[in-house]
This record gives structure tokens, C-alpha cells and sequence, in this order.
């Protein structure tokens, strides 16, 4: 045996092929490797989103499958129910509505078609065996076997012969007048028809009839028995079609009897059915503890649920997607759902619906708040049975608390919107009733009425009793947090108020332009106010190094002290304020106007100061650097218009003649300053609102810095009469 040898050079294509597949496959492989990495890279900025949202998700999944699942009863056929059983849904009765069924069958009249040959046809029997009897009897020297061959086939077997026999003996006028008679008989009952279940009956009538006439002998009674027993036929025929059309159309009108929510099924000291074990069965409460349809059914409303709050936010509300706010919006619709689910099973009616309103309009957004409004009462519908008249309920009280809650101030604005939501609600419930939506009996309507009414001053104050913890734990600042931060009883406020009086007059001066200027411009003038309050709370550190808190005849210490030293002094109120804050647990917005009510400015003065005794020492030029704030600048209009409102406050104030001219003049340099030295450059404020802030600003401190009045002297006697007023201030 010889093995080919393959030439050299040429190439072999199996390997090749082998080889090239192979590279393929590891390619493919890499590809889609690359892929994943690619698909986690672009996910990874949206982790946490994806995250909380998971858990949002299976938290209402959770409280959805809960709500599907009934508690479970252990019940059996004969024994006595210890507990009442309602259902816990609406449910079909099948065997009462079969039994309904079966009745309106039955009510229904049977369709018969009257069939005339009947009677034509007997009546020629009739005729036929006369005429038999008359010609027999006529005939002489007859045999009795002739006489019986000849009638018998009118009669059944168990006629006897004698009696057919004794029939033709018979007076011919007696039996003539006995054939007439039950032919008679026969007509008259078959004109009013004959229905097969009622034959016998009929034959039996006839003979009993017959029986009762003296006129006729026995025998011959038995014969025309026998005759009618034989061929007499029901005359009317049952149209089973016309029958079934019949019912058909009285079937169409029947509903299905339905055992409503929160109806009994098994009352307490009754006696347990078949049919109440069904009725078990059929809502879940007994058998199997959990359905595939019910665990589909909760997923996919939890996806519905779930899914219309995030291509909501997605399309709206973009800014919401951050660590902190998503954890926040995910806790607040668990809370919501829970609180939900906790309060309905104590009444349908008391479906907290506004609480979760009120508290996603004041710490997200009020439009957010009633589209998370229609979300609640898609789920109060999952929690209550899906009855209309608890979603309707729902619904107008949700859209009612979030119409009713605007910008919070007070904690007492909270408790008007729950009236305004126990108004509309008890307004729908009365709808409802009058409109026949629900029954309204003179027992269970007032109790009723109350919780719905009670429902909205509840969720009022749970909302209430809610806020302070989401606003600690994530630091929110919602307008009561801020007007509570803005008390002069603050520890910070109280101790700069004593340790820096100065300052603090400054501060509220700062605070009352920022918030003028911050409502010029449609900023949030609330926070800007606050943020004012406390952008110098540093300051209580070190107060006499600053000019505002050094009272007459004192001592600056900046003049024994060299410029970068006090440039340094100066610069650290920041840092200092922002540790005072922290530790009193001010929320991180606010220390933010600590931060960068200076940006990266320049502690111009000292910095002159420094550069003038570097010349007449024939110095290098101190860095400009060293004497400039460390920042961060503005990154928010609020933080901006308190920088500015800051500078131009302690501006003005030096000015020893401030006239409407000067004051726009040093505000205008001021504000111009800033611009060009890239202060204002991530607060993201237009010329336009620039120039509206320094309108404001020169409006408010022109108001503020305005001429008096020279009162005239007194002269001693006017004094000592008392005839002098009260000098203005």
C-alpha cells in the first residue's frame, strides 16, 4: 500500500479550513464578550438607578401578590363553620346560576305542532271496525274464529277472545251507540290536543269514561278499552327546533350569579356545602396557596405600575436620575404602597392615596405628585378588588391633595389640603351613591361617609409625621425645612446673633436682597433668603477680625498683623463655617452658599496691601494665588446672587453719601467685577438676569438708604411743657 504524497507547495484546505473555522469561532466569541463589556460600560453610570428600581419593583410585586393571595381557611363538607368567610373577590356562583339556569328552562313553554292526520286516521278505524262488527253480526252461521280473526287485529293480545267474541252478540244499537260514544271522546280529547307524556292519561280518562255508562256491557267497554289502548296517538308533535330557538332567547337575558367582594360566603354556625367549598376553592381561600395567575397577574400590574413611573421620569424628570434622588423616589413609593396596603385592610375606604401625594408633591414635585396620584390609585384598585367605587374614591383623592398642596410653607398648609381631600371625597362618595354606583343603606352609609372623610386629615398627618425623616436622611430641603432653618432660635443663628452681631445684621441685609433678587428672576427666592442667613456663620470663630463686629474704640488686629496672615484670617471663615454646619446638621444646599459665597475671588485688600509693602521693599510681588479663596465659584443662580447681594451689601455700606447714582455704580462694577473674573461662570445666569439682579438690587438698597427729615429744635419752654415730639427713627 502506497500513501499519496501531496506535492509541495500546495496547500491543504481541510487544515486550512479547520484553522480558519476555528479563528471564527474564537472571533464570534470576543465579539460578544465585547459586547457585554460594552452594554455594562453604558449601564454602569445607571447602576444605582437600576438598582433602587429593582427593589421598588419587587417591593410592589410583593405587596400586589400579597394583596391577590386570600388567607387561607380550612373548612370540610358537614361540619360547622366556626368563622364568617367573605370573599375576597368578585367570584361566579356556578351552582347557582345553573340552578338558574335549569330554572328559566323550565319556565320556558315547549313549541307543539298539531297533527291532524291523527285524528282522521282513528276515526277511520272507528269506522272501520262498526262496519266490521255490523257485517259480522249480520252474517249467519258465523264461526267464532272468523269473528276473532277479524276484530282481533283492532285490539291488543290481552283482549280476549270471548270479549270480542260477546261484542258481536251485542244489541247492534248498543254497540253503535258505545263506538260513537268513545269516538266521541277520542275527538274531543285530541282537539284539545294530545301530548305524548300525556297518552296514558288521556286513554285512561277515555275508558274511565266509558266505565261509568251504565248503557254499555262490560265486554264491550274492554273491546273499545283495547281499541283506544292500541291506536289512539298523541296528536300534537314537539317542534324541537321552534323549542331550542325558545330557549335559546331566554337563555340570552341570563347573568351569572356573582358573589360580590366582602359578601359572605360562609356565615358563622352554618353548615358547610359542597358548593361553599367550591366557592373556596374558586377565590383561592382553600387548596392551593398561590396560582401561577396569581403571581402573573401581580408581575405584570408591578411592571405597569412600575413601568408608567419611569418612562415618566425618564421623559420629565431627568434630573431625578442621581444615587440620592432615585433611592429617595423609590422609598417613597414603597412607603406609599405599604402605608396602602396596611389601611386598606383595616376598611377599602380608607385608601391613603393623598398621603403618598402629598409627600412625592413636597419633596419631588407637585405634577409628579398627580401622575404618582393615578399610579396609587391603579394599585388601591389591585388592593380593593378593582370596585369601582373604591378607585373613583381614589382617584378624585389623589388629584384633589395634589391640586390642594402647592408650595408648602407650613406644616399647617398640609392639614388644609386634607380637608380640601375629605370634601371631595365625601362629595364623590355622595356621587357615587346617588348615581347607583354603590348601595347606600341607612346602616353602613354613615359609618362609611366618616372614613372616607377621615381619610384625608389622616393622610395629612402621616405625611407630616413622614417629612422630617425623608428630609434628615437625605438631606432635602423642602419649604418648611428652609423656614425652619431661617429661625432665629437656630443654635448657629442664636450664636452669631450674640457672638457676632455684625455679621448677623449683615446676614439678614444679604438675605432680604438675595431673596428680592432670587424672585426677580423666577430663582428660588426661599433658599437664597436661608442661604444668606448663613453664608457667614463662619465668622462666630474669629468675630473681631472682622470690620461689621469691631465696636468703637477697638483695636483692629489686622494692623498688627501681616497681609497674608490676615488674608489667611479672612479666608478661613469658610472653612470654619463649613464645619460649624456640619456639625449642627445644616443640609449640605446651604452649606453650599458657605462654599462659594466667595468663589475664587480675590481678598483684594490685603492683597494690595501685601503687593504696596513688597514695592517699598523692593520685593518680589506676592502671589495672587495666595491670597485668592479656595472656592468652589457659584454653581447654582441662589449662590451667585448671594455672592453678589454679599459684596454689594458691605459696598454700599462704606459709601458716605449713598445716592440711587453711587448705589447702581458700585453695584454695576460689582456685578461687572465678578463677570470677569469667571466667578459666575456655572451659575448659569443670562445678562439678562444679570441686569435685572442689579435693577433689583439698587431698588432695594435705594429704599433702604433713604434721606430723613431735619426735625427743628426745641427751645426750653417747649421742652418743659412737654410740647415736643417724639423723634423719628
Amino acid at each position: 500500500m502506497f500513501r499519496k504524497t501531496e506535492k509541495p507547495g500546495k496547500p491543504n484546505n481541510s487544515i486550512n479550513n479547520s484553522a480558519s473555522s476555528g479563528n471564527g469561532k474564537r472571533q464570534n466569541r470576543e465579539d460578544q464578550n465585547n459586547n457585554i463589556q460594552g452594554l455594562a460600560e453604558k449601564l454602569k453610570p445607571y447602576s444605582h438607578v437600576l438598582v433602587w428600581a429593582a427593589v421598588a419593583f419587587v417591593v410592589t410585586f410583593a405587596v400586589f401578590l400579597i394583596s391577590l393571595v386570600p388567607p387561607q381557611v380550612e373548612l370540610k363538607v358537614g361540619e360547622v363553620s366556626p368563622i364568617d368567610v367573605r370573599a375576597t373577590k368578585e367570584v361566579v356562583d356556578e351552582a347557582a346560576t345553573e340552578a338558574l339556569r335549569a330554572e328559566i328552562i323550565a319556565g320556558v313553554s315547549e313549541v307543539y305542532d298539531s297533527n291532524p292526520r291523527v285524528l282522521d286516521e282513528i276515526n277511520a278505524l272507528f269506522d272501520d271496525l262498526l262496519s266490521k262488527i255490523q257485517t259480522l253480526a249480520s252474517t249467519e252461521d258465523i264461526s267464532t274464529q272468523d269473528i276473532v280473526r277479524e276484530l282481533r287485529p283492532f285490539v291488543p293480545d290481552d283482549v280476549s277472545d270471548p270479549d270480542i267474541i260477546g261484542l258481536v252478540a251485542t244489541s247492534p244499537a248498543i254497540v253503535e251507540h258505545a263506538v260513537n260514544k268513545a269516538q266521541q271522546l277520542v275527538e274531543d280529547t285530541l282537539s284539545r290536543g294530545l301530548k305524548s307524556e300525556n297518552l296514558e292519561k288521556g286513554k285512561e280518562d277515555i275508558v274511565a269514561q266509558l266505565l261509568v255508562d251504565d248503557s254499555v256491557p262490560e265486554q264491550v267497554t274492554k273491546v273499545l278499552a283495547g281499541f283506544i289502548q292500541k291506536n289512539m296517538k298523541p296528536n300534537l308533535i314537539l317542534n324541537q327546533e321552534e323549542t331550542e330557538k325558545k330557549i335559546r332567547q331566554a337563555l340570552a337575558s341570563l347573568e351569572a350569579v356573582k358573589i360580590r367582594r366582602d359578601e359572605f360566603i360562609v356565615r358563622k354556625g352554618d353548615v358547610v356545602t359542597e358548593n361553599h367549598i367550591v366557592l373556596l376553592e374558586k377565590l383561592g381561600i382553600m387548596g392551593t396557596r398561590v396560582r401561577f395567575s396569581q403571581i402573573s397577574g401581580a408581575f405584570l400590574i408591578a411592571l405597569i405600575f412600575c413601568g408608567f413611573i419611569g418612562v415618566y421620569l425618564v421623559s420629565y424628570h431627568t434630573e431625578m436620575l442621581t444615587p440620592k434622588n432615585t433611592a429617595l423616589l423609590a422609598l417613597v413609593i414603597m412607603g406609599s404602597l405599604v402605608v396602602l396596603k396596611v389601611l386598606t385592610g383595616v376598611s377599602s375606604f380608607l385608601a391613603p392615596v393623598p398621603f403618598g401625594v402629598m409627600l412625592s408633591a413636597t419633596l419631588i414635585d407637585r405634577r409628579f405628585g398627580a401622575f404618582f396620584g393615578a399610579g396609587l390609585a391603579l394599585a388601591s384598585g389591585v388592593l380593593t378588588g378593582f370596585e369601582v367605587k373604591y378607585v373613583a374614591l381614589a382617584l378624585t383623592s389623589g388629584l384633589a391633595a395634589a391640586l390642594a398642596v402647592r408650595k408648602v410653607w407650613n406644616r399647617t398648609q398640609l392639614f388644609k389640603a386634607g380637608l380640601v381631600v375629605a370634601i371631595v371625597a365625601g362629595v364623590t362618595y355622595t356621587c357615587l351613591g346617588l348615581t347607583g354606583a354603590m348601595a347606600m343603606d341607612e346602616v353602613s352609609v354613615w359609618r362609611e361617609m366618616l372614613i372616607v372623610l377621615a381619610n384625608g386629615p389622616l393622610s395629612a398627618v402621616l405625611a407630616v409625621g413622614s417629612l422630617p425623616i425623608f428630609e434628615t436622611v437625605f438631606g432635602i430641603l423642602t419649604p418648611i425645612r428652609l423656614l425652619e432653618l431661617s429661625n432665629p432660635e437656630h443654635p448657629l443663628l442664636h450664636r452669631l446673633l450674640l457672638e457676632a452681631p455684625g455679621t448677623y445684621h449683615h446676614s439678614i441685609m444679604v438675605g432680604n436682597l438675595a431673596e428680592a433678587a432670587a424672585m426677580a428672576i423666577g430663582a428660588d427666592s426661599l433658599l437664597a433668603r436661608v442661604g444668606a442667613y448663613y453664608h457667614d456663620i463662619g465668622k462666630i470663630r474669629r468675630p473681631y477680625l472682622f470690620t461689621e463686629n469691631q465696636v468703637f474704640d477697638m483695636e483692629n488686629p489686622h494692623d498688627r498683623m501681616s497681609p497674608s496672615l490676615s488674608s489667611t484670617a479672612i479666608i478661613s471663615h469658610v472653612k470654619d463655617g463649613v464645619e460649624l454646619a456640619r456639625e449642627h446638621k445644616v443640609p449640605e444646599q446651604i452649606i453650599d452658599f458657605i462654599k462659594e459665597h466667595h468663589g475664587t475671588g480675590l481678598a483684594s485688600y490685603f492683597y494690595i496691601k501685601a503687593a504696596e509693602e513688597a514695592a517699598a521693599k523692593d520685593e518680589k510681588p506676592p502671589e495672587e494665588w495666595a491670597f485668592r479663596y479656595e472656592g468652589p465659584r457659584p454653581g447654582s443662580k441662589e449662590t451667585a446672587i448671594v455672592m453678589l447681594a454679599d459684596s454689594i451689601e458691605a459696598a454700599t455700606r462704606s459709601l458716605s453719601r449713598p445716592t440711587p447714582a453711587r448705589i447702581e455704580s458700585v453695584v454695576r462694577k460689582i456685578i461687572q467685577e465678578r463677570l470677569f473674573d469667571h466667578q459666575l461662570d456655572k451659575s448659569d445666569l443670562t445678562l439678562r438676569e444679570l441686569d435685572t439682579i442689579a435693577e433689583t438690587f439698587v431698588q432695594v438698597l435705594s429704599g433702604l438708604f433713604h434721606t430723613r427729615i431735619q426735625y427743628p429744635r426745641k427751645n426750653n419752654d417747649q421742652v418743659k411743657n412737654g410740647a415736643g415730639e417724639a423723634d423719628d427713627s
